[in-house]
């Protein structure tokens, strides 16, 4: 072994409930945090967001950053992956 890090990518899987009365801005809000993608939202207040990142920390930091969104009730963390990056760069047979 060299010592280097192995290059990651940590995915994963979020449900946020929210206020029903907030959804509009946290469409928008969530779409600007880093890493974070909006992937279904409906208007009384539930939303799933895929976040992609580097490291676990990062999945963590954007967690903390949606339950600190205002009118978000809560955020659960319902899926996480992580595979070497090296590895998500290979041709599938």
């Amino acid at each position: 072994m060299t010592g280097e890090a192995v290059r990651e990518l940590h995915i994963a899987g979020v449900l946020v409930q929210a206020r029903a009365a907030a959804m509009a801005r946290l469409r928008t809000s969530v779409a600007q945090l880093p890493g974070a993608t909006l992937a279904q939202s409906a208007d009384d207040g539930r939303l799933v967001v895929v976040v992609e990142h580097g490291s676990a920390q990062g999945v963590m930091d954007t967690l903390s950053a949606l339950r600190d969104l205002p009118g978000v009730i809560n955020v659960a963390l319902v899926y996480q992956h992580a595979e070497p990056w090296d590895a998500m760069q290979q041709e599938m047979p």
